[in-house]
């Protein structure tokens, strides 16, 4: 395709007279080149055609076009060269900051392609969609939940005719998995029907999509896991092993390309869902657990389907005749395009951390501004140097030139310019293209020079670039009124000074809006971090103990007196302060956790409240381990009998129940659903609201239930001796779980993992608004060089008259102070704007800071007073008799 196409760009601009002589060459290059060792030899052929595209080789486009004569282009070529080069500092300004510019914004754009480009591989991507849940009271959405029951896929195939297949699949928590002496403790895990391999057809390595999931045990492991299990060896009908969270011995039936990093979903290891079928009830429309997908035959109306979707299921999920509606109060099903699911969802129980549409706008808006700052240099330096290219226009119009070839020889001027700054900026992105992959989190691109986009990016950049910076001073030039300039009368027009103001204004507004955007980034994710979050996670270890297998009473009771005293012999050491277990894990994301929407209320209350409640299970130990703090009542107590129908509650879920007073209700009945047989739990304590998620979350509502026998085990280490703690677990699990392998990690790991896309934004953030920043004091050097030049004598007479050098200096500054001030008026605006709907993205924010409006404009006012000081200085410091010798 690409020679193909660059055969069509050579014939279109090569002289019929040489086209058959120079194509011949060319194909005997490419073979050559086929039969040799070259890698690449398509993109060598194209780039040969893009270095034949010379003057003397053109076709005659117009009959009496300029573009044939060809000694004028390489006058033009020859005079643009040798200003360049005559000016060198000013060239060296535009290159370098143009080159910036231009990898800065190249390297974003293929970042923003990347998270755009999300489950866009799915063959029919856009005929696919994810069935979700939503909470409705009083008529608005309240909670929403990415996922849904099994069984509600079957029943929209089934009944809707433009949905053709449907899939289901669990994702679990981890998995621990063993193959000899190699185990792991897999976190990208989940179960699916055979469907699933169909709809999103990843490709398969070995073994048979129709069926690789057809079977209960069996298991499609990804290319690198299989390695990581068997190495080089053929993984296919090979055991692998499940030791917790239960036990299986599942068989490797497929092994599939690794899934790429844009999707939505991602998996390592995938089950087959027949494998599960003791424990899961397929046909509950309650047990909303799954995430359920559909595909329609053709292009739908998502608003007529989702309608038609609801009045299909409305029945099965709100226990209600098919007339009756969800409308005010009930559930709803949401149908959701999965290549939007990245970046649109505001869902809970997400399969991973989504990313952010808004945040992906603000690098476009970064990467913009970058851009536009390189070619408003470019533009502000060439219209100030109007002067210098008077005469040279005069001369050039007096001698017959005419406008037209006076904007070729300075668009000429800016190509070149754009040429070399587009050739850096190809090196620098390959340069920083490691540092950046490790900046944004993920491989974006390999190399920039096997990919093709890219290099066409910046080629087409070239003549972007060119135009867009060059052409307005083309036309200021070219525009001169010549006997004016000979007869020594040219002075640089109002309204040239005027534009260049204005663009000073809009680099200076542009650099404040990314300073002050960076700093209020980072005051968020610093607020984050920092901020109290109601329990003590610092070395806190979660351990996970084997499950049990057994098969009668007295094998469990036997694991359970394994696991107590395990417990035992942890918290007796003296390096261990205490040890806990639960079912979840503090610092997960919004997934990390059970729930249910069943209404719970206390009993004999008539007014139950609906919604979202988050559902725990933990001993006693839990809130030692953690440092959770009791705000009524007591903790549970394994010593009491009764307590295996006791809750706990946190203080959001009391507030939703609009209970202020937390005593008042201790020893309460609380109940799930409506019907009075339910069964009763007795409220024992109220705990201090913590929250377990990244502050994006408001504290979830939840309900704490005892579990005595919890596997997943949280302890606390002593912080003066941690290192003797760990050690004391080693030896511990040695002792009591030797056949399995010893797992940990650190709780406060996981709570820096929720953040690491906030971080990662804010550095990016960060480099790229410092480069802005660079460039437009880059241009403003320039510009205030060349000024201080162009008053030179001016500076020399007002130091004859007996103005001081910070007289001086201050003379230039006042016209700097206004465009600053102006551009703060542009600026402030926008950051208050972009910023505060940023921070409204969480729960838990910092109020707007001000201040750092304050601090972002003296950073800017600091750098232009520098700058322009230190080159005002300069000339302020000359000595008044060389200045004005030739007055």
């Amino acid at each position: 395709m690409v020679k193909r196409l660059a055969d069509r760009l050579f014939k279109w601009y090569c002289h019929p007279d040489f086209y058959p002589d120079i194509k011949g060459d060319l194909e005997e290059l490419y073979s050559d080149q086929l039969e040799g060792s070259n890698r690449f030899p398509q993109l060598r052929y194209f780039l040969d055609v893009m270095l034949l595209f010379r003057i003397s080789l053109l076709r005659p486009i117009l009959k009496d076009s300029i573009i044939k004569d060809t000694g004028m282009f390489r006058n033009y070529f020859k005079v643009s060269v040798r200003n360049l080069a005559r000016h060198k500092m000013f060239t060296t300004i535009n290159v370098i900051g143009l080159a910036i510019g231009l990898a800065s914004f190249l390297l974003m754009y293929e970042y923003i392609k990347f998270e755009k480009s999300y489950d866009a591989f799915h063959p029919d991507s856009d005929n696919i969609y994810r069935v979700s849940y939503v909470q409705v009271q009083n008529g608005m959405d309240t909670d929403k939940d990415a996922m849904s029951a099994y069984p509600i896929g079957k029943k929209l195939e089934e009944s809707l005719p433009e949905i053709v297949q449907h899939t289901v699949s669990k994702k679990f928590d981890f998995l621990l998995v063993k193959n000899g002496d190699k185990s792991f403790k897999e976190r990208l895990v989940i179960s699916a029907d055979p469907n699933f391999l169909k709809m999103f057809n990843y490709p398969a390595l070995e073994g048979d999509i129709e069926s690789m999931l057809s079977e209960p045990l069996s298991v499609v492991l990804t290319q690198s896991r299989a390695r990581a299990y068997f190495g080089d060896a053929d993984a296919m009908g090979k055991t692998l092993e499940v030791v917790s969270p239960y036990k299986a011995s599942l068989k490797v039936t497929g092994i599939l390309q690794d899934i790429p990093d844009n999707t939505h979903y991602s998996f390592e290891m995938l089950i087959s869902d027949k494998t599960l079928t003791d424990g899961h009830d397929y046909n509950n429309w309650d047990w909303n657990n799954y995430y359920v997908y559909i595909k329609s035959d053709q292009a739908v109306n998502l608003d007529l389907l989702e309608a038609k979707a609801n009045d299909v299921v409305n029945g099965d999920i709100n226990n209600l005749d098919n007339d009756e509606s969800w409308e005010t109060n009930g559930t709803r099903i949401d149908v959701h395009p999965v290549r939007e699911i990245h970046l649109k969802s505001d869902f809970t129980y997400e399969p991973q951390i989504h990313g952010s549409e808004k945040a992906v706008d603000f690098l476009i808006v970064i990467s913009l501004f970058i851009l536009v700052i390189a070619w408003v240099n470019y533009i502000n330096l060439s219209t100030a140097r109007a002067v210098e290219r008077a005469k040279e226009v005069g001369l050039r119009k007096v001698i017959g030139a005419i406008r037209k070839q006076l904007i070729i020889q300075f668009l000429c001027e800016a190509f070149i310019v754009n040429l070399i700054s587009a050739l850096i900026a190809l090196g620098l992105s390959e340069m920083a293209l490691p540092y950046f992959n490790q900046l944004v989190g993920r491989e974006v691109l390999d190399s920039v020079w096997n990919q093709m986009p890219f290099l066409l990016s910046i080629a087409a950049f070239v003549f972007i670039g060119t135009f867009a910076s060059g052409f307005y001073p083309a036309l200021v030039l070219s525009n001169f009124k010549h006997i004016s300039i000979l007869k020594g009368k040219f002075q640089n027009s109002k309204k040239g000074v005027a534009l260049r103001k204005g663009l000073v204004i809009t680099q200076f507004a542009a650099s404040l809006i990314l300073i002050a955007s960076t700093f209020t980034i980072y005051q968020q994710v610093n607020y984050m971090q920092g901020k109290d979050i109601g329990i003590s996670v610092d070395h806190v270890v979660n351990v996970t103990v084997p499950e049990s297998d057994a098969e009668t009473e007295e094998e469990y009771e036997a694991d359970q007196n394994k696991l107590r005293a395990f417990k035992e012999a942890l918290a007796n050491h003296s390096s261990i302060e205490s040890v806990g277990g639960a079912s979840n894990l503090p610092g997960g994301d919004v997934a990390d956790i059970n729930s249910t929407t069943t209404v719970v209320r206390f009993a004999g209350d008539t007014e139950p409240t609906e919604g979202t409640t988050y559902v725990q299970y933990n001993d006693e130990g839990f809130l030692d381990a953690v440092d959770m703090e009791l705000v009524a009542g007591r903790n549970f107590n394994e010593e009491m009998k009764s307590d295996t129908l006791a809750v706990m509650a946190n203080e959001a879920f009391l507030r939703r129940l609009n209970i202020p007073d937390f005593e008042s209700v201790i020893g309460e009945k609380l109940q799930f659903g409506t019907r009075d047989t339910n069964t009763k739990y007795t409220l024992i304590g109220v705990v201090k609201d913590f929250n377990r998620t990244t502050l994006k979350e408001q504290v979830e509502p939840s309900l704490y239930f005892p579990w005595f026998n919890a596997d997943d085990l949280v302890i606390e280490l002593s912080s003066s001796d941690y290192q003797a703690g760990l050690d004391n677990i080693k030896s511990t699990w040695e002792e009591f779980y030797a056949d399995a392998p010893l797992n940990y990690s650190f709780l406060d790991d996981r709570f820096a993992m929720l953040y690491k896309q906030d971080r990662s934004f804010g550095d990016t953030f960060m480099i790229f608004a410092i480069l802005a920043v660079f460039i437009a004091v880059l241009g403003l050097y320039g510009l205030a060089s060349f000024m201080s030049i162009q008053k030179s004598k001016e500076i020399g007479v007002r130091k004859v008259l007996g103005a001081s050098e910070g007289q001086i200096i201050f003379l230039f500054y006042k016209d700097f102070f206004t465009l600053v001030a102006l551009s703060s008026l542009i600026g402030f605006p926008v950051v208050y704007f972009l910023m505060n709907g940023w921070l409204d993205n969480y729960a838990y924010r910092i109020s707007f800071p001000w201040i750092l409006l304050g601090i972002s404009l003296l950073i800017v006012l600091v750098f232009s007073l520098i700058t322009v000081g230190y080159q005002t200085l300069k000339v302020a410091k000359l000595d008044p008799a060389k200045t004005l010798k030739y007055e």
